[in-house]
């Protein structure tokens, strides 16, 4: 049987993530009566079994229509709720131990999803957590979903941008070791950042006309006092891109202890931190659990929950859906602005 796809509702894909993690229970409780009341479709990616046993221990209900992987096509009967049925080394995988073929599953559960969203039947992507670690195991030599999803879509600039209802921040350098993060900074990378955001922010209906670059070093490096790289690496681009965005307050580099506490309060629309822990840890502090991960660059919209794969707590019913809540949440909203 082929699937069709309806028109008069959105339809959001969900990738379950690695099965080990808690993936499919946020997955699944987001699905739950009354978690999300925005009308609209959505489509478990993951192995149709694994997932039915994770609701069978935690005592969720599994009243969820199950599509092959492959049978989507265009039309008007999918399923409001459904599980695309991606298969996984079942006897491999267990709750709470990661391994080698969880990370095969979560990648091939990624990969269904994103060829749903590029051949234009799924709207938009949610992506529950997967194990860098494992994915790398399994064969897939990327630092996470973000590079991953550029790969296969073919984009060729994307950036990590994380979103709350008090503050915005786009990230420079992401997965790297901090000395190697600091020597990719440059001023071209600093300037191709700010395109990605002037380009993508008012195509997802974001304001961006207040930008905050923050600094490299402590006090913006304190005229050369403690460091040079603000003026050398990041100035320059900021000058640059002034001239090409002249009706955009662009602000920096700013020091990054006072910077976010600003952006917070309303000052900045938006912050471009330089580094991984730089952005996250204000995020995160202020928006924890509502915070969402949004893919800049992509063809199609991608938001993900902001926590990790926690095999710690995995099967445990322990599991909190809110993020992923927020994460469709936000992907309904991003797909409305189009």
């Amino acid at each position: 049987m082929v699937y069709a796809v309806s028109n008069s509702l959105p339809i959001i894909g969900i990738t379950t993530g690695d099965p080990a993690g808690i993936g499919p229970e946020v997955s699944l409780r987001a699905l739950l009566p009354g978690a999300l009341q925005n009308p609209c479709r959505l489509l478990l990616f993951g192995d149709r079994e694994l997932l039915r046993s994770q609701a069978r221990q935690l005592g969720l209900p599994f009243d969820l229509d199950v599509i092959p992987e492959g049978a989507l096509a265009a039309g008007s009967d999918l399923p409001v709720r459904a599980v695309v049925d991606v298969p996984a080394e079942r006897d491999l995988i267990r709750p709470g131990i990661g391994s080698t073929a969880g990370g095969r599953a979560a990648a091939r559960n990624v990969i269904a999803c994103a060829a749903a969203c590029g051949s234009g039947i799924v709207q938009a992507m949610v992506t529950a957590p997967l194990s860098k670690a494992f994915l790398h195991e399994a064969g897939y030599p990327f630092n996470g979903h973000t590079e991953f999803l550029a790969h296969l879509s073919g984009a060729p600039e994307v950036a990590m941008a994380f979103l709350t209802d008090r503050l915005r921040v786009v990230l420079a350098t992401v997965h790297m070791p901090l000395r190697i993060a600091i020597e990719r900074i440059t001023p071209d990378l600093v300037l191709e950042k700010l395109r990605i955001i002037f380009r993508e922010f008012p195509r997802l209906g974001l304001a961006c006309g207040r930008l905050a670059v923050a600094a490299v070093n402590p006090h913006a490096g304190e005229s050369g006092l403690f460091g040079a790289e603000d003026q050398e690496r990041v100035e320059p681009a900021i000058r640059e891109a002034r001239k090409l965005y002249p009706e955009v307050r662009i602000a920096g580099p700013l020091p990054a202890d006072t910077l976010f506490y600003r952006a917070a309060q309303g000052e900045f629309d938006v912050v471009l931190a330089l580094f991984h822990d730089q952005g996250l840890a204000p995020i995160k502090m202020l928006g924890f659990g509502e915070a969402v991960n949004v893919t800049l660059g992509l063809p199609f919209i991608r938001t993900s929950v902001d926590h990790g794969t926690a095999f710690e707590i995995a099967g445990k019913g322990a599991a909190r859906p809110d993020s992923m809540i927020a994460a469709i949440r936000w992907a309904l909203k991003l797909t409305a602005r189009q």
